[in-house]
């Protein structure tokens, strides 16, 4: 582990072990940057938190080599790639356990590898920091327009989105997930720290638009919070809140959703959003799957083929 005080830029890993059939004393070492100033709050950056998502990991990475200590307020925590196994393996899920990182918080010290890396994050990193922001994508299986998510239920709120608008996505989302308790967002309420999260696109791979939102967008939070001189507005975002997931579409079988609508494009209550082909059954005609309420595309299924109970779209409603 790096020292977390000292002047300037310090890189480093903290180390983890772990022991696989492929290696009995392995130790699975998560990059780690601190950036030091003047006095100031702390931030703590976090990407890869699923190791198919991959904006976060380039703009945290751009944001490590770019910023100018002499200029920087505070401190600055990155960790780019939080879930380095999944990282390297492109998979949403840790390789080794088959667990999902962002459902086992608070962790176990004497857990799984994913468990004891969220047990580091809750009780060693999340203290020291005064805001977090955890950047995620869809990654395979869904594609979002670019957004950034603000728990609604955090007791900092009116921050939290004005931080988010400060990104400048497409869309800045007030979510209240049902599993949520087993979420860093949970940890974050308990600790008192204003947690901000993202979701920059999905289908599991990166474009120039999402890649160049991501690096742009987090300098701007980061200046947002306070760290570096503001310059400039950021563009509009919409103001929206994510429904609850029974008004999500879900697929009945497996098909082959077919979008009749982009990302990002408003829509009312019964507009087709898409149709589902049973490719497999002579027996089944194509579903139309209609908006159930006015609204804009949140996201969409990020694979051609879905299976039965995957989600194939998500309309967002305005908060009023």
């Amino acid at each position: 582990m790096i020292a977390l005080d000292q002047p300037g830029l310090t890189s480093g890993y903290a180390h983890f072990h772990n022991s696989t059939d492929k290696s009995a004393w392995q130790s699975v070492r998560l990059p780690i940057h601190c950036l030091n100033g003047t006095d100031g709050p702390t931030t703590l950056i976090l990407g890869g938190m699923h190791g198919d998502e991959y904006e976060g990991p380039v703009a945290i990475d751009a944001l490590a080599h770019a910023v100018d200590t002499e200029a920087l307020v505070g401190r600055l925590i990155l960790l780019p790639a939080l879930n380095l196994p999944a990282v390297m393996a492109g998979t949403r899920l840790t390789p080794d356990d088959g667990l999902n990182l962002n459902r086992v918080f608070p962790g176990d010290p004497l857990g799984s590898i994913t468990q004891r890396i969220a047990h580091w994050l809750s009780e060693t990193m999340m203290p020291l920091s005064d805001h977090i922001i955890d950047l995620h994508s869809g990654g395979r299986t869904l594609n979002f327009a670019p957004s950034i998510l603000i728990p609604e239920a955090s007791s900092q709120v009116s921050l939290a989105k004005a931080v988010g608008m400060a990104f400048g996505a497409p869309f800045t989302v007030l979510i209240d997930e049902d599993h949520a308790p087993m979420t860093i967002d949970a940890v974050a309420e308990k600790l008192g720290k204003v947690i901000i999260s993202s979701e920059l696109g999905g289908a599991g791979m990166v474009t120039q638009h999402t890649a160049t939102l991501a690096t742009q967008g987090l300098a701007r939070m980061v200046a947002a919070l306070g760290h570096l001189p503001v310059t400039g507005s950021p563009p509009t975002s919409h103001y929206v809140r994510l429904p609850s997931p029974d008004k999500y579409l879900i697929c009945d079988d497996d098909m082959i959703f077919v979008p009749t609508v982009i990302l990002g494009d408003a829509v009312h209550k019964g507009d087709i959003i898409g149709h589902g082909r049973f490719i497999d059954r002579i027996d089944i005609k194509p579903r139309a799957y209609v908006a159930p309420h006015d609204g804009w595309v949140l996201c969409l299924g990020g694979q051609g083929l879905s299976r039965r109970g995957d989600v194939v779209a998500v309309i967002a409603q305005d908060v009023s």
